[in-house]
């Protein structure tokens, strides 16, 4: 089976929808995945050209006032066309994330992806929408660092005294538990995603979101879009170049 991933963020690196489009990869072994960047029209040919030899497509994107990108938009009326003149006959699914902290607010975006395909005589294999996915991004990145820097200390401890202590062990479980059941309900609904892609099925639209209380969620949102429109979305970066400061 041929599946084919477009990532149709307009961000060039990085970005939730690459990580998310990165998870469903990993939970396909076996499957002939290929992935490409759709954020602007300079990757509309290359991507016209593998629709017509996959049997399935999968859309991953951002929520954008909540529908879909416009320059996704932009290369639907040209796969429209594509598929119509060669006889395209591949399944349709979408990736969507937003951040808000409810999934359902992908819900008129995947409607959009859904009529794009009657239109374009496609079927519409089902998606997925994801709340709060840049802080599920945000998660992936530190608990990838947290859990290496904690199994690192264990290997350390373990040279040096032969011994690793229980506190540790249960340290470590404690965090890969907390990282699961923040991510169970997109670990979940992704699963049921990959389950249909293989099987070349269809199902329902699945709604999602990171496992924390809703005013949780807020303070640190909150706190996000402050930092981040102090640096125009960038601190972490400018923080670390010399020339970012004044004079």
């Amino acid at each position: 089976m041929n599946l084919l991933i477009l990532n149709a963020s307009p961000k060039k690196k990085g970005g939730a929808s690459r990580f998310f489009s990165g998870v469903l990869r990993r939970m396909l072994p076996g499957v002939h995945t290929k992935t490409l960047s759709l954020h602007n029209r300079g990757d509309f040919k290359k991507a016209l050209e593998q629709l017509s030899g996959v049997d399935a497509v999968c859309f991953s994107l951002p929520l954008y006032v909540d529908g879909l990108p416009s320059h996704l938009v932009e290369f639907l009326k040209l796969a429209e066309e594509h598929c119509k003149t060669h006889r395209c006959q591949f399944r349709v699914y979408g990736l969507l994330n937003n951040g808000f902290v409810e999934g359902r607010q992908n819900k008129p975006a995947l409607h959009m992806l859904q009529a794009w395909c009657e239109r374009s005589g496609l079927t519409w294999g089902g998606g997925v929408g994801i709340g709060g996915g840049v802080m599920l991004h945000a998660l992936g990145i530190i608990y990838s660092i947290l859990l290496t820097a904690i199994v690192l200390y264990m290997g350390v401890s373990y040279l040096t005294t032969g011994i690793v202590a229980d506190s540790l062990w249960l340290t470590l479980w404690t965090q890969i538990c907390v990282w699961l059941f923040l991510n169970i309900g997109m670990l979940f609904c992704m699963g049921r995603l990959a389950i249909a892609i293989r099987k070349r099925g269809c199902l329902p639209n699945q709604f999602t979101r990171v496992m924390i209380p809703g005013f949780v969620f807020l303070v640190f949102a909150d706190l996000f879009m402050v930092f981040s429109s102090l640096f125009r979305g960038r601190f972490v970066f400018r923080l670390l170049k010399k020339d970012s400061w004044p004079g």
